[in-house]
C-alpha cells in the first residue's frame, strides 16, 4: 500500500489539489493520476479519506502524460467535428429526398392534370 507524502516544504511550491481538479488542470486522466499514486511516484496526501496531489504548474514528471492527453484530445476533438459533419450531410441528404419527393408528387399532379407524360 502506497504511503502518503507528509513533506509540508512542497506546499509553498505548488497546492494541494482533488485527483478530478488536478487532472483538469494538468490534462492528466484520473486513471493516471491514480496509477501514479499507487506507485509513490508523485507528492500526493490523504485528508479526510480523499486524496489530494501537489500541483506545480508545468510538471516535467507529467510532460509525457500530458502530451499523451493532448493527443488523446486532439484525436476526439477530430472525432467529434468528423461526427458533427457527417450528421449534418445525413439531415441533409434527408431534406433533398423530401424535396425530390415532393417534386415527384408535382410532376404526378401535372401530369394528370395535363394528359402528359415526362
Amino acid at each position: 500500500m502506497s504511503h502518503p507524502v507528509q513533506d509540508t516544504h512542497h506546499e509553498s511550491v505548488g497546492q494541494w489539489l482533488p485527483l478530478i481538479e488536478f487532472s483538469i488542470r494538468s490534462g492528466v486522466s484520473l486513471s493516471t493520476i491514480r496509477r501514479k499514486i499507487k506507485s509513490n511516484s508523485i507528492p500526493f496526501k490523504l485528508e479526510k479519506g480523499k486524496y489530494l496531489v501537489l500541483f506545480e504548474g508545468n510538471s516535467q514528471a507529467w510532460d509525457g502524460a500530458k502530451d499523451f492527453s493532448s493527443h488523446q484530445v486532439s484525436q476526439a476533438s477530430s472525432q467529434l467535428e468528423s461526427q458533427a459533419i457527417i450528421g449534418q450531410q445525413q439531415l441533409r441528404i434527408k431534406q433533398l429526398e423530401q424535396e425530390l419527393e415532393e417534386m415527384s408528387l408535382l410532376v404526378q399532379t401535372l401530369e394528370k392534370k395535363y394528359g402528359v407524360r415526362y
